[in-house]
């Protein structure tokens, strides 16, 4: 997949250029999903270096990072409703095609998966909690449109107040340093990175991907019309699809190792961080 890191100056030349549109999306399209992965393999490293349960929080909240990155970009842009379509089909992508890929093919491999039930519990309980402050201001939108914007910013509130609760909990009641990278991880992103190193990938990763996603939501209203599809369609299916591709790939590698605890960490996990912070950011 390092091949594709190509794509990235070739899109932001392409952009540059003034090319066709649907050839600068084509081409940002790509060079976002080595960019994705580069995050993961830094978020990873940063990860291994704290206890499971830290290292989990910071894996599913940096994870994140590009779906933040690309919906800010694409707010700048006035594209509102493609942020609201990609935010969906990344919360799709994440529970059910990297969770279901995940556990069909742990079960495959190692039969009956065993998580922690009290875990399982509060993360159903979170989905719960995240389900219905999404769904009251659409409710509320079909009786009285003109004051949905301050039920939304009021639960965007709620919501970033749970989240900092929920850092707060994880901190105080952390595990002992257990390493979160399963050994087949290590030799897949090669040896350990040190903290600055991630920190430096990271940040040009970060940076990059930026640049790329404005290029990328520049493209999108035109290269949807030459295609015949709407806005919302383009973010579910491609955008959602993309910023996603991190925690599908990181899920299935924790799930070849034999690791349900981390697949539901980083899926289901990723989840509640992307509706509890991405969301009302």
């Amino acid at each position: 997949m390092k091949w594709l890191l190509l794509c990235v100056p070739a899109a932001l030349f392409l952009r540059w250029s003034d090319a066709d549109p649907m050839l600068v999306f084509a081409m940002s399209l790509a060079a976002i999903i080595p960019l994705v992965e580069c995050m993961g393999a830094a978020t990873d490293h940063l990860a291994a270096k704290f206890g499971s349960t830290v290292g989990g929080l910071l894996n599913s909240t940096l994870a994140n990072a590009p779906e933040l990155i690309i919906g800010l970009v694409a707010l700048s842009n006035g594209l509102g409703a493609v942020v609201k379509a990609s935010l969906t089909g990344s919360i799709m992508v994440n529970l059910l095609v990297g969770l279901g890929i995940s556990l069909v093919w742990g079960g495959l491999k190692y039969g009956p998966q065993r998580t922690d039930e009290k875990n399982l519990r509060v993360n159903t309980s979170m989905l719960m909690i995240c389900a219905f402050c999404l769904i009251v201001p659409a409710v509320f939108k079909i009786g009285t449109p003109e004051g949905t914007r301050g039920l939304s910013t009021e639960i965007s509130i709620v919501l970033l107040c749970i989240y900092c609760l929920n850092v707060g909990v994880t901190l105080f009641t952390r595990q002992p340093a257990t390493g979160l990278l399963p050994d087949d991880s290590q030799a897949e992103h090669g040896p350990a990175w040190s903290t600055g190193k991630s920190l430096a990938v990271l940040a040009v990763s970060g940076g990059l991907l930026a640049l790329v996603s404005d290029a990328l939501s520049e493209s999108l209203s035109p290269t949807a019309k030459q295609l015949g599809l709407s806005n919302t369609f383009s973010g579910i299916m491609l955008l959602g699809g993309v910023g996603g591709i991190g925690e599908v790939l990181t899920a299935v590698r924790f799930a070849r190792a034999g690791r349900p605890m981390l697949v539901l960490s980083t899926t289901v996990g990723s989840t509640i961080q992307m509706v509890l912070m991405v969301a009302p950011l």
